[in-house]
């Protein structure tokens, strides 16, 4: 894959004004980032979330710097769940755009449906449901939908629903799933 159309952007404004401007004009483009797990890299899906952006492909260019592909979101693309949240803090702060809005999914609480398939195992255990039950709702949308998105791939779904219920059945907590607190409390 070429890395072209680098945009070296400095700062999370710097990156919102690159995205005001070229939003609509542009079909993709490749931002130079920190590591993927760094605030910088956050403060880089946020904005583009705020314009309708979503990231895709990330390409190391050095030992210090990646080069993160952002595109423009098609209307019926797949939103993870963590998206979905990013986008209502971003709204309820002000950030979202008219070009972001454009694009968002179904965004009420009754979207998401746990699939019956997944629930059925959860109930089989007594302490594992109670441990569910009392999970953060934020994390059960973003660990379940995880885990569903995958669900054509039957080795990968078994993998992450196993994963998921040895975790809730220690009350165990694990992965990223609230962007470092962004998504907490906001």
């Amino acid at each position: 894959m070429i890395i072209d159309k680098l945009v070296q952007v400095h700062s999370r404004q710097e990156w919102r004004e690159w995205l005001h401007s070229h939003h609509s004009t542009e079909d993709y483009c490749w931002a130079v980032t920190a590591n993927p797990q760094s605030a910088g890299y956050l403060d880089f899906v946020e904005e583009a979330l705020c314009f309708g952006w979503i990231d895709s492909t990330t390409k190391k260019l050095n030992d210090t710097q990646t080069a993160q592909r952002f595109s423009p979101r098609k209307k019926k693309s797949n939103w993870t769940e963590l998206n979905k949240e990013r986008v209502r803090r971003l709204n309820k702060l002000g950030l979202m755009t008219e070009a972001g809005r454009k694009v968002l999914p179904d965004m009420s609480p009754e979207s998401f449906i746990i699939h019956e398939e997944i629930l059925s195992q959860l109930r089989e255990d007594e302490t594992l449901y109670r441990n569910f039950q009392a999970l953060p709702e934020l994390y059960v949308r973003v660990k379940i939908h995880n885990i569903q998105s995958v669900h054509n791939d039957r080795a990968l779904y078994q993998n992450r629903l196993a994963k998921f219920i040895e975790h809730t059945r220690m009350n165990k907590l694990y992965g990223q799933w609230h962007d470092n607190g962004r998504l907490l409390a906001y």
